[in-house]
């Protein structure tokens, strides 16, 4: 068996001699796979407007449209959203947790003579603050959905007085962007979610199932503010601290890839 291994070692060290080590390929560029309006995206900075006045300006859908508003009215806008002018759930107490924060000189609302009537995108909100000199937007949203537990689907009408035994469940989920007025730059995203489960005999009128909804809503919008409490420094400290970056919610001193990924997208 020797002479066999001796024969193999040559043999052996030219297929060594012709291995070869293929090295890494280009890297990708990052400019083709965004899209634009991701690289408009980064290209946005923060004017860090502190202390800041706030506009705060509830959005819907399309047609939105509810029990409570169809009798009182505050639903405004054309266009993919909705402007919702009357404060349902919203107290001034309410209002006042976010003009106590640090750094925040006011909170304000807009009314329909500031708002164009077809509304399509968040800039226009964006213009209509301009005009009352508030440096950001807190625009926020409900989602707010029943679900018949018994049946297992969400309905679109409820149908009153049925039987007692079923338990209906409403759900809200409060939504908010903080925006910068002048740029656009996001500064947070905010959400919460309330439920409610009750039987159908609590579901004797309209006003007792919109009740529920009010219920929840009202739930989803304090415990998002308590989100908006709580994360505010986060939100302040590149103000007070002009070396330090946001990245993905924490605070992050020059932090290097966020300024490579912003820089590879705007080359």
């Amino acid at each position: 068996m020797k002479p066999l291994n001796i024969l193999l070692i040559p043999f052996v060290l030219i297929l060594a001699g012709c291995a070869e080590y293929v090295t890494p390929g280009d890297k990708a560029d990052l400019t083709r796979l965004a899209p634009p309006q991701i690289r408009e995206g980064f290209q946005r900075e923060p004017s860090n407007p502190f202390p800041a006045s706030i506009v705060a300006v509830r959005v819907q859908g399309r047609n939105y449209s509810n029990y409570n508003l169809e009798r009182t009215g505050g639903v405004y806008g054309s266009g993919n959203f909705t402007v919702i002018t009357t404060r349902e759930v919203e107290s001034e107490a309410d209002l006042s947790r976010i003009r106590d924060l640090p750094m925040v000189n006011d909170v304000i609302s807009l009314n329909r003579l500031l708002i164009p009537q077809t509304l399509d995108s968040l800039d226009q909100l964006r213009e209509a603050a301009s005009s009352l000199k508030a440096d950001l937007v807190l625009v926020y949203t409900f989602d707010t959905v029943f679900f018949d537990e018994d049946r297992a689907r969400v309905l679109t009408t409820i149908s009153l007085g049925f039987s007692p035994n079923r338990r209906i469940t409403a759900t809200t989920t409060a939504s908010a962007l903080l925006v910068d007025t002048r740029t656009g730059y996001i500064y947070s995203a905010y959400e919460a979610t309330s439920r409610d489960t009750k039987t159908a005999s609590v579901w004797g009128s309209r006003e007792a199932a919109d009740e529920a909804r009010l219920d929840t809503e009202r739930d989803a919008f304090e415990k998002m503010l308590e989100e908006i409490q709580s994360s505010w420094e986060r939100v302040i400290a590149p103000a007070r601290n002009p070396g330090l970056t946001l990245l993905d919610g924490h605070d992050v001193p020059g932090n290097p890839f966020r300024t490579r990924a912003r820089d590879a997208l705007v080359e």
